[in-house]
């Protein structure tokens, strides 16, 4: 996302130095207020819109307020954070639930990685309670370092006004109001408490509740209406409907019966296919599209052993229960699945919908107004209402009310009109690095510094494939790409590790990594694990066992087809530079002394000849794998062995060389890589093994196939006549295509031997000559061959 839409979407058009971070965003996390925090600190500085004498208050110390004002800060800011609590992440601090930093990001891929992966205030899947107590004494350590930030305990915002070019802000200590001029406000203030209605019961999100627990049941039976269809309403759904529900296991449980990357697949088509129709529904779509995906992985009869029977659950929803962007697709996937099991096990569910407008505690329990249940208003006897209708965000920013209705008139449009603004946000490689960079540099003592700059620099260049856990697709890891790592292959700067965290088998290739390392000429280094080393080293024997570890990048889908593409991408560059070095000294290691007149003319065809290469990949395969590999009964590329590489340039200036007077012509065909003289068929290879063994052992036409053999491998390959009178030009083995002849014909042959040596260095007009002299006593014994035939 460009850094002007992280701007757009933080401030209002005349907000004069006021942001507002994550306020108005849906499928809050605490891990994406911690990247719109670090998000918005760079594009301020990127788009100039601070300076360094710029005085920054940030107000509120959650996750986002809290990563701000340390990103600033590493930026060389002044910035002052406040809150109103006696501590930072007081929200969370003593908070028994589970805190998982990507689960609600499911289809997306690493949904279920346990770690944050952030250069700062990084974390691991944990409770509340632990994470809180893990970022506190990070960034009280970060606090003693850096003169020019501060945090400023039990400070509540009372009021903020313009002041000339400034913000004066006031500010409530212990009863006590002073007043302070800022050029920057972030308000980083949270969501604010659910919307009161009556004498509903308040169930904070954080807080231990005792919904759904022996405390506040005593007795079977106990009923409850849960209303709204966020991610808070749908949780509280599961919760009550499955037995020792916490939301992680019971996702990653749900999750590990399909192993395959159907459900993703069936989740983000039935969305698809609801926005497409402009449906708000997903209910219908799910049944048709989601339905029969979890029912044929068994998720429905293992949810049906979950469910509890012993109370009774009313879902009211003011609109569709599923709505498309109202909640997390995996919880309105679980949700759905849930129900459906329900149904099964005459679990009573009951649904309702419309507007809560009141709840009344009564002698029976509580009553409900406003929603219907099949046009009738809602009994009057639940033994708990839940209701899930989002923050009362106006109350919460009372203090900036003036800027706050500002922001909330333009984020509100801005999101109608850019959906894709309130998208779950990640952190990309380039802006890790930027913060990782600013930590070590400042946060950490001078020595340690080296250490944690050699670990980096070796995380930098290391790529994990691995299969994500929750989308079962290959991914990648790291700063770099594996496609940019094979486009440079053989020109990388430095050495770079590819960690195969996977078995050979999901892979649609796996000895194209072993071509690559070899292509690399040991720049690139290949690891495992230790469950999957036999099988690699079977492909690769050099391989080593490495442990995972804890990956700091994200993961990104990958195809690594294009694999062999960047191969013969190589193979060609580094062909062109030996070519260019034998054109250049006049001198070939296999072929010997070439003469000047025939290494311009072969340097003026292999111009037009590596342009059609390079622009043609099937092309270029077909040729490159005749050049280095004879027996194709499988599509066999080069090995990536620098070791070939003289052979295979020497095969590539004989073929040149050869066309200077038989006009040949890059081709794909069955048994070659050149056509001639029509649809003549010709193979160019600098092989010198065969089956194991020298070229020698194939010595008749029909084992070789083709109608002219330009070999740099072998001095000794021969060819001889094979054929019986009774043959035909129709039953004579394979026919020439457009040539009405046999293929036991006797090749024309060029190769790598005294004869032809001598030819080579000189002059043109002698080599042309051979060439010429060879190929038409191929022509004749094909019309001697034609002759018999007829007669």
């Amino acid at each position: 996302m460009p850094f002007s839409d992280w701007i757009n979407a933080a401030t209002a058009p005349g907000g004069d130095g006021v942001y507002f971070l994550g306020a108005f965003d849906r499928r809050i996390t605490f891990y994406s207020q911690q990247v719109r925090g670090l998000r918005l600190a760079h594009a301020l500085e990127e788009q100039g819109l601070v300076v360094k004498t710029d005085k920054i208050a940030v107000v509120g110390a959650g996750a986002a307020g809290l990563s701000f004002a340390l990103c600033a800060a590493l930026l060389g800011y002044n910035v002052t954070l406040y809150d109103p609590a006696n501590q930072a992440l007081q929200l969370q601090s003593a908070s028994p639930r589970l805190l998982h930093p990507h689960i609600y990001e499911w289809p997306n891929i690493g949904s279920l990685d346990d770690r944050a992966g952030l250069p700062l205030l990084d974390w691991n899947s944990n409770t509340g309670g632990s994470v809180s107590s893990k970022l506190q004494n990070d960034f009280a350590a970060a606090v003693t370092r850096l003169p020019h930030l501060q945090f400023q305990a039990e400070h509540k915002l009372v009021a903020m006004e313009k002041a000339d070019a400034d913000w004066r802000l006031t500010i409530d200590h212990k009863g006590i109001q002073d007043k302070r001029r800022f050029q920057k406000v972030i308000l980083a203030m949270g969501f604010g408490e659910e919307f009161p209605c009556g004498d509903a019961e308040p169930v904070a999100y954080w807080k231990p509740s005792g919904v759904g627990t022996a405390a506040i049941e005593p007795h079977s039976g106990a009923s409850y209406l849960v209303s709204g269809n966020g991610d808070g309403g749908l949780t509280d759904i599961l919760s009550l409907l499955n037995q020792n529900f916490e939301h992680v296991s019971f996702t990653r449980d749900f999750l590990s019966h399909i192993s395959s990357n159907a459900l993703r697949q069936a989740a983000l088509d039935a969305l698809d296919a609801a926005t497409s129709s402009g449906d708000l529904d997903l209910e219908p779509v799910f049944h048709n599209i989601v339905r029969p995906i979890i029912n044929e992985y068994g998720v429905i009869d293992a949810l049906r052993r979950r469910l509890r029977k012993d109370r009774t659950l009313t879902i009211n929803s003011d609109g569709p229960l599923f709505a498309p962007g109202k909640a997390s697709l995996l919880n309105q996937c679980m949700v759905f699945a849930t129900l459906e099991a329900a149904k099964l096990e005459t679990v009573v569910v009951n649904h309702s919908s419309g507007r809560v407008t009141n709840v009344e505690k009564t002698v029976k329990g509580f009553s409900v107004t406003g929603p219907l249940m099949a046009g009738h208003p809602l009994p009057s006897d639940f033994g708990h209402v839940i209701l899930r209708h989002g923050p009362d965000r106006a109350t919460r920013y009372a203090s900036a009310k003036a800027s706050f209705d500002l922001y909330e008139a333009h984020i509100k449009a801005l999101l109608k009109s850019t959906p894709s603004l309130a998208d779950p946000p990640t952190l990309d490689p380039q802006l890790y690095d930027r913060f990782e960079d600013l930590k070590i540099e400042q946060l950490v003592d001078t020595a340690s510094q080296a250490g944690l700059r050699q670990q980096q620099t070796q995380d930098r260049l290391r790529i994990v494939l691995e299969i994500d856990a929750a989308a079962h697709l290959l991914v990648e890891r790291g700063h770099v790409s594996l496609l940019d790592v094979a486009d440079q292959c053989e020109r990388l700067m430095a050495p770079v590790t590819i960690h195969l965290a996977l078995p050979p088998s999901a892979v649609p290739d796996g000895s194209a990594f072993l071509r690559l390392s070899r292509a690399s000429n040991g720049r690139i280094h290949l690891t495992t694990v230790a469950d999957h080393a036999a099988a690699w080293t079977a492909i690769a024997p050099a391989v080593t066992v490495a442990a995972t570890g804890d990956p700091r990048y994200r993961g990104r889908v990958l195809d690594p087809s294009f694999l062999q593409d960047k191969l013969d991408a190589c193979f060609l560059r580094l062909l062109n530079g030996s070519l260019m070095a034998i054109i250049a000294s006049g001198t070939c290691t296999t072929l010997h002394k070439i003469d000047g007149s025939i290494r311009n003319a072969v340097a003026s065809t292999w111009g037009s000849w590596a342009a059609a290469l390079q622009g043609a990949a099937a092309l270029r395969f077909d040729f490159l794998r005749w050049l280095a590999n004879i027996e194709q009964g499988t599509r066999t590329p080069w090995s990536g062995d620098h070791a070939q590489l003289p052979r295979m340039a020497a095969a590539l200036l004989l073929v040149l060389a050869t066309h200077l007077e038989e006009p040949l012509t890059p081709a794909s065909i069955k048994r070659g890589n050149l056509t001639f003289s029509g649809n003549a068929e010709a193979l160019g290879s600098g092989c010198d093994t065969i089956e194991g063994g020298p070229l020698t052992v194939w010595d008749r036409p029909d084992q070789w196939n083709v109608d002219a053999l330009i070999l740099a491998g072998s001095a000794e390959v021969e060819v001889v006549e094979v054929y019986s009178p009774d043959d035909t030009v129709l039953n004579a083995g394979s026919i020439g295509l457009g040539m009405r002849t046999a293929r036991r014909v006797r090749p024309a042959i060029i190769r790598n031997d005294r004869a032809w040596r001598e030819k080579l260095n000189g002059p043109l007009a002698a080599w042309k000559q051979a060439v010429q002299q060879e190929f038409e006593g191929w022509r004749q014994r094909l019309q001697d061959v034609e002759d018999e035939v007829s007669q």
